[in-house]
């Protein structure tokens, strides 16, 4: 019985170097960011359920700021006792709250990257639940494993050779790479979703 391979930082380090035939002190220095370039490209491009994050937080009295949760990247739905609340605009926020009384909060906007505006002014503490897409902790020495290392290995080797070739400007490798790299983001999404839906379901393609 084999055991599964199982990716981390200085395995991927390494195999890039043997994909690549390549060992110079140069290129191997290059590869920590071409690493972090694979990890940027693909957090970009995919969305799945594998990046969900659910957290719980509140809102005191009178208070209509809340600071957005740790590697936020991508509001999914904010609640608060269970019923969701809508996205407006910063402006229209800010105006909502000037203009009504304490309450229940019924609307939200980014009020910048790190924070959130609700409307109106809640008149007693009240739970928010905030779903979101995160950031994914990003691989280096000290972090020899993440998301991505554990259910998208191939994704990752095929993304930072693809980028390793552009960088090396090996004009004859880049398609190739580019191609894996495609075919495993494709396949990841299908299987995402997927988990969409059961044997009673069928989601329609745009």
């Amino acid at each position: 019985m084999t055991n599964a391979v199982v990716m981390t930082y200085d395995s991927l380090v390494a195999d890039i170097i043997n994909y690549s035939e390549r060992s110079d002190a140069q290129w191997i220095a290059t590869i920590p960011t071409i690493i972090a370039l694979t990890e940027a490209s693909i957090a970009a491009e995919l969305k799945t359920f594998l990046q969900l994050t659910v957290v719980e937080s509140s809102l005191a009295q009178n208070q209509v700021v809340l600071e957005k949760p740790a590697r936020w990247r991508k509001t999914v739905s904010i609640k608060t006792n269970g019923k969701p609340l809508l996205i407006r605009s910063q402006d229209y926020v800010a105006q909502y709250q000037s203009e009504s009384i304490p309450g229940v909060p019924q609307i939200y906007a980014d009020y910048d990257y790190n924070h959130f505006a609700f409307a109106p002014a809640p008149n007693q503490t009240c739970p928010v639940e905030i779903i979101y897409y995160s950031e994914i902790q990003p691989l280096d020495t000290t972090n020899q494993q993440n998301l991505f290392t554990r259910e998208c290995p191939q994704l990752m080797l095929y993304g930072a050779m693809y980028h390793g070739m552009v960088y090396l400007k090996a004009m004859d490798k880049i398609q190739t790479w580019k191609a894996y790299y495609d075919n495993a983001l494709a396949a990841l999404k299908k299987e995402d979703n997927s988990r969409r839906v059961d044997r009673n379901t069928t989601v329609m393609e745009p």
